[in-house]
């Protein structure tokens, strides 16, 4: 839902100095400091009154408030240099010309890319000296820190000691020249947080590119059995840090600084070294980089290298970072515009229209539209008299050579009697459960942390004797910006035991359970998530019944298994049926609210999928396998079908073990569509800004299908107005060499 759209230019990221590729490239005729500081391009806005007011207006602006001698004042010249444009292409022009561009269409294509920039850079800075505030849509902005929401809108205003306006801006940058002043012009539009993500994003690049230097001098052996032949799928979103993320210490101050070897890895924060780096590696890789920044005149000869943040080239990329914050920022504030046309009536119209089609649809493809049920598509409408559902599936297979086994068994007594299922349920009594993610520690990357030593909370709890790892997964989630992912628990360790290795791999002994102890894991961990005792069942005890105790009836159900008509009685196969308490009382509308018992039960068992399920199609989908109504044939295997579409109709919250010829499979209903409405009251629209809520999703999938396209249509009209020869001039003689470079 959050669109940035322009890309961000960072002459640092673009000249990708791990190799230096900038120095002795092909595309440089010549390569000396003069060449590469000519200006190709100068943009400025301020002389262009007329397309201003026009652009303005364009917007619903009535006047321009700012007088010439302001904007003159306000708006200096933005120059592009040969190097820009060198080092844009080095990061895409390869792209165009791999697509067939020739060379020529390239460089024309890169530098309109870059004076848009310019432009829109500076008519976002007229557009609020001009408005007096700055107001973007918070959905779009990505961080709401610094700002406050208005009253009936989408929007926020930021803050600030005192309003914006062209005296407050001249104030800013006055006696500031070149890189400094840009600074403080994108600055004051900006917040204390975005400055400071502006700060970690530049030291974050210079330490990458640091590292890729350190690595290349460092010599390790790789241990050929420290990887995992095949890495497990982690849950969607999983260490994805929020928009403008930076870390922070207690004081609210950046906890990142870049690492040179002159200063120590505890001085730099949150910076993690590479592996096997040392003061001297360090030291030696940054000098590389100096030589790279020196030998491609992004600093001077004389500059005192000792403090990285007070080098010239360290302003000019914090710069870039600003200006790419003002034009997000900008398209915010264009996105908020649309949003505020958003009205009740329009949204309940798409609703309605919406609730109509699903109405007449047809019922023998209700089950294809399940499959598609997201954050962005909705079922609003289900068949009457009739049970749909989800469930998620936690497959307990059987082992190598309980599956040789069950092959002959199958070969003797064939797979529909009574006999079979008999022998297949001795085979069941050895099924083991193991946790499945040792390649999230052994992978192609470790995702593992320890959370006794983190102070996380954690699920520490021992089943019938099994003691869990005190390691848990995806930091950056749980721990750097303490968000989780979405449907996601993120609190079950490792169930066995860890031991880390001196090359820095780990040694896993998982625990193997039965499927008793699963059960019980299960629910002491669904109880764990939710907060209280909620979770609980009944074990099989004959033929339609089912009570406390263990799973020794099942097992002996040797007479069970033949129903009257002859054929095999599925409800057999059901080792134990539970449910969630609590869960059956949330309403649909609200069954996603972070604090809901459905929600936190649902993002439990989701947990246990990934850590135990050998049935990895039914990884990181929304609610899991669709289920039709019990009157409805399905292409599962026949028990499983039996169990899941019983399991729908006990509703939400409700768990199956069952036995098939694959092992045992845990179901889990997520969500259920009983006929009719499913959300009994529609759309909301005062429950649009409420997370979690179906009003909620359907207004964010409306708002961000329209507003991205929207506010780029405008921007890019924007253009059209200002983009002329009284505002740009583009030096095409001084970058001559580039374009006129053949394939």
């Amino acid at each position: 839902m959050k669109k940035k759209l322009i890309t961000i230019l960072s002459t640092f990221l673009a000249l990708v100095f791990t190799v230096g590729m900038f120095s002795g490239c092909d595309l440089l005729v010549t390569d000396n400091k003069r060449d590469m500081e000519q200006v190709v391009a100068e943009v400025n806005i301020s002389g262009g009154s007329a397309a201003l007011k026009d652009s303005l207006g364009y917007l619903g602006v009535s006047e321009l408030k700012l007088t010439d001698e302001q904007l003159a004042q306000a708006i200096s010249t933005d120059e592009i240099y040969k190097r820009d444009l060198v080092a844009y292409f080095l990061s895409y022009g390869y792209n165009y010309v791999s697509s067939g561009y020739s060379y020529a269409d390239t460089f024309k294509t890169l530098m309109t890319a870059l004076v848009d920039r310019k432009i829109v850079a500076q008519f976002a800075t007229v557009y609020y000296l001009n408005a007096g505030e700055v107001v973007v849509d918070g959905d779009t902005i990505g961080a709401t820190e610094g700002y406050t929401a208005i009253e009936n809108s989408d929007g926020y205003r930021m803050n600030t000691a005192q309003p914006i306006s062209a005296e407050g801006y001249l104030a800013a940058v006055e006696g500031k020249e070149g890189d400094a002043a840009s600074i403080a012009g994108y600055e004051y539009f900006l917040t204390e947080n975005e400055i400071n993500y502006a700060t970690y994003n530049v030291m974050v690049a210079i330490n990458e590119a640091i590292d890729s230097y350190e690595e290349s001098l460092i010599t390790r052996e790789e241990d050929s059995d420290s990887s995992s032949s095949e890495d497990r799928a982690t849950p969607t979103g999983a260490n994805t840090l929020p928009d403008l993320y930076y870390p922070q210490t207690k004081d609210g101050v950046i906890d990142y600084a870049v690492y040179t070897g002159q200063n120590t890895p505890a001085e730099c924060g949150s910076y993690e070294t590479v592996k096997g780096s040392t003061a001297v590696t360090r030291r030696r890789a940054y000098a590389r980089f100096i030589s790279s920044l020196r030998s491609n005149y992004l600093i001077g000869e004389d500059e005192d290298i000792s403090d990285i943040t007070a080098l010239s080239y360290f302003a000019t990329e914090f710069k870039t970072q600003l200006e790419q914050l003002v034009i997000t920022k900008f398209s915010a504030t264009l996105s908020l515009d649309m949003a505020d046309k958003l009205t009740a009536e329009l949204v309940d119209s798409a609703y309605d229209t919406l609730l109509a089609k699903q109405q007449v649809a047809e019922e023998s493809g209700f089950t294809s539209t399940m499959d598609n049920v997201s954050d962005t598509s909705f079922i609003v409408w289900s068949p009457e008299g009739r049970t749909y559902g989800f469930v998620y599936n936690i497959l307990l297979p059987f082992g190598s050579r309980q599956s040789l086994e069950l092959k002959r068994l199958q070969d003797v007594y064939g797979t529909e009697t009574a006999d079979y299922y008999v022998a297949r349920n001795v085979l069941l009594q050895g099924v083991t459960a193991t946790d499945q993610r040792a390649s999230w520690f052994n992978g192609t990357t470790d995702y593992s942390f320890d959370a006794a030593k983190e102070e996380v909370a954690y699920y520490n709890t021992a089943v019938d004797g099994f003691e869990k790892s005190s390691h848990l997964f995806f930091k950056d989630s749980y721990v750097t910006s303490d968000e989780g992912i979405d449907r996601y628990a993120g609190e079950y360790p490792y169930n066995g035991i860890v031991e880390e290795k001196e090359d820095g791999s780990y040694k896993l002994t998982p625990n193997k359970i039965g499927i008793d102890t699963f059960i019980k894991d299960m629910e002491g961990y669904i109880d764990h998530v939710v907060g209280d005792t909620v979770a609980s069942g009944s074990y099989f005890t004959s033929k339609g019944t089912w009570s406390s105790g263990d799973s020794a009836a099942f097992y002996g159900a040797s007479n069970d298994f033949l129903g009257s008509d002859g054929k095999i009685d599925y409800s057999s196969a059901i080792l134990y049926k539970g449910s969630v308490s609590g869960v059956s009382g949330v309403s649909r509308a609200e069954y996603l609210v972070k604090d809901s018992v459905s929600y936190k039960a649902l993002s439990a068992v989701n947990d246990l999928m990934f850590a135990y399920n050998t049935d990895t199609a039914g990884l990181n989908t929304y609610y899991g396998y669709s289920v039709t109504s019990a009157d409805k044939a399905t292409s599962y295997v026949a028990e499983f079908e039996y169990a899941a579409q019983q399991a729908i109709e006990d509703g939400a919250g409700t768990y199956y073990v069952v036995a098939t010829d694959y092992g045992w499979h845990v179901l889990y209903v997520t969500y259920t569509y009983t006929g009719g409405l499913t959300y009994a009251d529609g759309f909301v629209y005062a429950e649009r800004n409420t997370k979690g809520t179906f009003s909620y999703y359907f207004y964010q999938s409306m708002k961000s299908s329209i507003i991205s396209s929207y506010a780029s249509d405008k921007q890019n009209d924007i253009l059209t107005k200002l983009d002329n020869d009284t505002t740009t001039t583009i030096y095409e003689n001084r970058y001559k060499d580039l374009s006129s470079i053949s394939a």
